[in-house]
């Protein structure tokens, strides 16, 4: 039986758009945070089918950090 430790070190293997998907489905196997309005709980479920779709992009966070330092270092 391959153990937890093994999946992800399998996992982390994966094109970042498949461990995109399995995150996806992992989050959407636990149960609802109560907390969430009724609003947000409609983003978050549009921004999940959007990035289904292939209609949105990932952008890492290494990306992010670099684009802000550009724009305030100029």
């Amino acid at each position: 039986m391959i153990t937890p430790a093994e999946v992800v070190t399998d996992a982390l293997e994966l094109p970042e758009s498949e461990r995109s998907w399995i995150v996806s489905k992992i989050l959407k196997s636990f149960p609802k945070d109560p907390g969430l309005s009724p609003a947000w709980r409609k983003e978050i479920a549009e921004r999940v089918a959007r990035r289904e779709a292939g209609e949105t992009q990932h952008v890492s966070s290494e990306e992010v950090h670099r684009d802000i330092q550009k724009i305030l270092s100029s």
